[in-house]
């Protein structure tokens, strides 16, 4: 559920459908939504950074 979450934010920029949303709120609490959606999208402010800065990432 919360990779399908993250793919439908990444894909249409947070927007979600009202069935999708009362499908994560049957599997995550409300502290747990919102912890979702911030990891999601500081990961994604972070990744625009990057690639605005043109920093590539280090390989391990």
């Amino acid at each position: 559920m919360a990779l399908e979450l993250t793919d439908h934010i990444m894909a249409y920029h947070g927007q979600l459908p009202e069935e999708l949303y009362q499908r994560v709120k049957k599997h995550f609490t409300d502290q747990e939504i919102i912890a979702l959606f911030w990891q999601i999208g500081s990961k994604n402010a972070a990744n625009w950074f990057l690639i605005a800065m043109q920093i590539e990432q280090e390989k391990k």
